[in-house]
């Protein structure tokens, strides 16, 4: 079973960290911006979509980073239960797809659904056509960095 990981957001210029299940990003802790400064400063959400719908999703704030953590972390055991891997799965899918979509776009290649025909070739070469592009995204390219 994974376990819990955090890395340092480098997209915040306020201390910011990103919650990892194994290589699913499940929540975040960090700094709030925009509150005044008798409020609790720290934040914390717990979800991901696609995988788990918008009302699963748990969200919070805390005066410290360990409060804040704790409280993530409360709310990450009471929501792991409730999850099967068709959640981490259908995450994992959507992300391939969406890296896959960016470097057709990157190098220039139409996709099926672009051309008359719906028929293209993927930028590793292999034919693909409507029938049957999502079976190949997700066969040779679920490991797109």
């Amino acid at each position: 079973m994974p376990k819990l990981s955090r890395r340092r957001s480098n997209d915040s210029p306020k201390e910011s960290w990103r919650i990892f299940y194994g290589d699913v990003p499940v929540g975040w802790i960090g700094i709030r911006t925009g509150v005044p400064s008798n409020a609790n400063q720290w934040g914390w959400k717990c979800g991901f979509y696609p995988g788990m719908e918008p009302e699963q999703h748990r969200d919070g704030s805390a005066p410290t980073f360990e409060q804040a953590r704790r409280r993530f972390l409360s709310a990450w055991s009471q929501t792991l239960p409730t999850l099967d891997q068709a959640a981490f799965e259908g995450y994992r899918r959507s992300r391939a797809f969406g890296k896959w979509k960016y470097r057709m776009w990157n190098e220039g290649v139409k996709m099926p659904t672009q051309l008359a025909s719906g028929k293209s070739k993927c930028f590793c070469g292999a034919e693909i056509d409507l029938t049957n592009a999502e079976d190949h995204i997700y066969s040779a390219h679920m490991d797109l960095q």
